[in-house]
Parts: structure tokens; sequence; C-alpha cells
């Protein structure tokens, strides 16, 4: 027997609309600003990082790589997948530098207590804001959603 043909996987409804949707919020600029400050502030630790350890700089690399392709991302289209990205990757970004400076990550200790550097100060300010804007659209978006008569993106 064979099953009629429609759409399936990611081809229909909510789970598309999590990829495709672009949702033009208003908060994406300041977003974008902050992956910018993020990626700037990482720039000048990559060379003492791949020195320290070099798991460390390339982190660091994957981490400005990520800043840009999220730019670019909320710039052109800022669906939902692309706003829990931007708050995942924030939020890893915060937790390895909480980590970094309080017991330290595997072979690095040079960070430990270092919580007043220029560089660190900017990379934890801007990734907060970041996370902190990507959680807010992100509940805005979903609890619009469940309201009736919502139509259309609702993190504007």
């Amino acid at each position: 027997m064979s099953r009629p043909s429609g759409n399936r996987g990611l081809g229909s409804g909510a789970v598309q609309n999590f990829f495709t949707i672009a949702l033009r919020s208003s908060w994406r600029w300041l977003a974008m600003l902050m992956l910018l400050v993020s990626a700037a502030a990482h720039l000048p630790v990559v060379g003492p990082g791949l020195t320290d350890a070099v798991y460390v700089g390339v982190l660091f690399i994957m981490l400005i790589l990520a800043d840009f392709v999220l730019i670019v991302r909320l710039w052109i289209h800022d669906s939902p997948a692309i706003w829990v990205l931007m708050a995942t990757i924030t939020g890893l970004a915060l937790l390895a530098y909480v980590l970094s400076r309080t017991v330290g990550l595997p072979q690095s200790s040079d960070y430990i207590g270092d919580w007043v550097s220029l560089p660190g100060l900017a990379s934890i300010a801007s990734e907060a804001v970041g996370c902190i804007v990507a959680f807010l659209v992100l509940v805005r978006l979903f609890s619009n959603a469940h309201r009736p008569g919502q139509v259309g993106p609702a993190a504007r």
C-alpha cells in the first residue's frame, strides 16, 4: 500500500516556521551589536589562547566565526532557530568565561581570578546582553504564539 503524498518532516507546520519565518525583530540590531562586540573582544586573546592551550585559541576562533555568522543571519533572516542559536552560543560563552575565571579550564589556568581585564569585561557584558535579548525575543514569540488571533511574527 502506498502512502498519500504530502509534506513530510521539516516541510510543514510549526517546525518549518521555526526555520523559515523571519521575525524582523527590532531587537536584532542590539543583538548584532553585542555579537560584534563579543567577536572584537575575543580577537586579542586568540594568540595567547593558541599559545597557552591550543583548544582555547581554537574555541576563541570558533566563537568569533559563530558571532559573524549569527550577525549575517540576523541581518538577512532572523528566524526563531537563529535566536535559539544565539541564546545557546552566548550562554555557552558566558559559562566558559565563568569556568575559566573560577576553577579554570583544562591545561589553562591563566585566567583564574582575572575578572577585570578589558576584553573579559567586554565579552561577558556583550554575551550577557545578547543572551538576554535572544531569550526575551523567544519568550515573547512563544507566549504570543499561544494567543488566539495572533497572526504573523510576534517578537517585534
